[in-house]
């Protein structure tokens, strides 16, 4: 029974841990960063992420637009235009994921990436016009520095612009699955890209520790649809074909291993202790009965087990994180939720009920009772 109960567990154990690695990659290319609460994107586009689908629809006025986001429940809110443009520095030219943003107080990094390199404000944005002061500011990603042989003080041109500057390497950011990023300011973003002309950007990221807010930020823009963190979770797990594979091929093994192992272990139990049931059946104890008790012994094991397994999982997908963060990453690469202990616990008796009709045949052989 416990070699049992401790197979399941560590099936089930990875089980979790492979899903939570699968719902962390399904974050990953989105604007996902801990001071963020709220997404507002385009309703067409749906869930998925304008990061790096730059060709989705896109907000206009959204100068004035975020000044209606600010309130004083409002930590920072700002409009996000994403484009990935060609940058040169000292004859290396590469394609860059340039983002533009409005820096200000609490907007402390976007993608990983820190803002202290930028001016705060958007001061090219000037008067309702694109006429104020040119900063030329760009902070870097430590991908994006190493491709460019950039450092702070070396004069970039980003798409035939040459009035930029490095003003930041963020020497510890690992961005977007590892892809260069820059980060600049809106209003010179939009200049660059044409998306000027109508003040556009392709979402908002808006930081706050007031639920109510949503409210407010839904009435913005009557076509948006806000995203609480949990929501573009689950929305962009359901839209990335990679996650989901990974968690349907780790259900599967898991049933698929799973079962047998239980097929195996409770099958040779029940083989060892063939004189016990033939002792029991010559006593009168109906095979019914014996049939009862396997069964039972079965479901509470195999449940016992997933959710042993799930709290093994959860501890896992700690461990991997923590790993991630002092090796890899400056963030979680796996996600983990209070309802992969159901889940867990839901696999584990699914495997017990794929295993009864073996168990309960070989119960009724090998016990020579009578019904």
């Amino acid at each position: 029974m416990q070699l049992s109960i401790l197979g399941v567990a560590a099936i089930i154990a990875l089980l979790v841990i492979v899903t939570g690695l699968g719902l962390g990659l399904a974050t990953g290319t989105t604007i996902y960063d801990d001071d963020i609460d709220y997404w507002v994107v385009p309703e067409d586009s749906g869930s998925s992420s304008p990061l790096l689908a730059t060709d989705n629809p896109r907000f206009g006025s959204v100068h004035d637009s975020t000044e209606q986001f600010r309130t004083d429940e409002v930590t920072f809110a700002t409009p996000v235009l994403s484009q990935v443009l060609q940058l040169e520095a000292d004859g290396e030219t590469e394609f860059i994921l340039v983002i533009g943003v409005i820096n200000e107080p609490g907007l402390d990094s976007v993608t990983g990436v820190t803002t202290d390199g930028l001016s705060d404000g958007d001061p090219y944005y000037a008067d309702d016009s694109y006429d104020g002061t040119w900063t030329g500011d760009v902070v870097l990603s430590e991908s994006a520095s190493t491709l460019l042989d950039a450092e702070s003080g070396t004069q970039l041109t980003i798409a035939g612009n040459e009035s930029f500057t490095v003003t930041g390497v963020d020497d510890g950011s690992d961005t977007v699955g590892n892809v260069p990023a820059a980060v600049v300011q809106l209003s010179e973003l939009q200049t660059l890209t044409g998306a000027a002309e109508h003040d556009q950007a392709d979402q908002f990221i808006v930081g706050t520790n007031s639920p109510a807010v949503e409210t407010t930020l839904e009435s913005v823009y009557p076509q948006s649809e806000v995203l609480t963190r949990g929501e573009l979770t689950t929305s962009e797990a359901m839209d990335s074909e990679l996650p989901l594979a990974l968690a349907l091929t780790a259900f599967i093994i898991a049933i698929s291993v799973g079962t047998l192992f239980v097929l195996t272990t409770n099958g040779l139990e029940v083989v060892a202790d063939q004189r016990q049931l033939a002792t029991l059946a010559a006593i009168g104890i109906s095979t019914r009965s014996q049939l009862t008790l396997v069964g039972i012994q079965t479901i509470v094991v195999t449940g016992i087990g997933g959710f042993l397994g799930a709290v093994a999982g959860m501890g896992g997908i700690w461990a991997v994180n923590t790993a991630a963060l002092e090796l890899l990453t400056t963030e979680p690469i796996a996600l983990s939720e209070s309802w992969f202990l159901l889940y867990g616990g839901g696999v584990g008796l699914l495997i017990g009920v794929l295993s009864l009709p073996y168990l309960l045949v070989l119960t009724r052989r090998v016990s020579g009772g009578v019904p």
